[in-house]
């Protein structure tokens, strides 16, 4: 049973700081640490599922791969307008 618990919590928490890292790399050539990279890849998977949702793609079953392509997508999309509005 905690091994199932950890397991749910843990590959998000992976991915997110994965996908931000990597999207802070692509926006601004460097790191922003962990803590932000999992912010910004948290938004940026909800950001990525809307903008499936408004493409009319359907994510559930397609596999990691094309969940991963789309979140580091919309954190790529969360960051660029972030540097839009703020900087």
């Amino acid at each position: 049973m905690l091994g199932h618990i950890a397991e749910f919590t843990a590959w998000p928490i992976l991915t997110g700081i994965f996908v931000g890292y990597i999207a802070n790399r692509i926006m601004s050539g460097e790191g922003k640490g962990c803590c932000l990279n999992l912010v910004v890849g948290i938004a940026g998977s909800y950001a990525g599922a809307f903008i499936s949702h408004l493409l009319n793609i359907e994510l559930f079953g397609r596999g990691y791969l094309a969940n991963f392509v789309f979140c580091l997508f919309g954190a790529v999309a969360v960051l660029w307008i972030w540097k839009k509005l703020f900087d």
